[in-house]
């Protein structure tokens, strides 16, 4: 199952150099015009 309360956002690491622990940076999505929905895409 989907968890769209905790992960609904677009991600992406920044590489900070070599000796450096990346960094992650986090977008939430925000849907204004539809709905989120799980879908059932298995045929009868």
């Amino acid at each position: 199952l989907r968890d769209d309360k905790n992960f609904t956002y677009v991600s992406a690491w920044e590489y900070k150099g070599d000796d450096v622990e990346p960094e992650l940076h986090k977008e939430e999505l925000v849907y204004e015009n539809i709905e989120v929905k799980q879908r059932n895409y298995k045929t009868a």
